[in-house]
């Protein structure tokens, strides 16, 4: 398979690499850390800057529940089901940019 190297292709690329960091850290550091919500601000740019490759309402619903989850005021099944809205999104764009790029 012939990767191109493009901005689109590197930009894409990262933005994989700091999706599947974000899934393994949200098992692993507290829910109230500031770092998702920077990763969320560059998925909303990058929705921006390349339209149509990944749907705004999953980038928008990544971005309500990462602040759902960083000013955490709710417990039990609730924040389980935001928790695994965040997950689903997560698993979305690890899926759509896969399939961008093509590795």
């Amino acid at each position: 398979m012939d990767i191109r190297y493009s901005p689109f292709n590197i930009t894409s690329a990262v933005a994989l690499g700091l999706t599947v960091w974000l899934f393994v850290a949200r098992f692993r550091t507290r829910l109230d850390s500031n770092w998702p919500l920077f990763y969320y601000l560059g998925l909303v740019i990058y929705g921006h800057l390349f339209p149509g490759n990944l749907d705004p309402a999953w980038i928008y619903a990544g971005v309500v529940s990462a602040l759902f989850l960083r000013f955490e005021f709710m417990g039990g099944w609730f924040l389980k089901l935001i928790r695994g809205v965040e997950l689903i999104v997560l698993l979305y764009v690890i899926h759509r940019l896969i399939y961008i790029i093509r590795i």
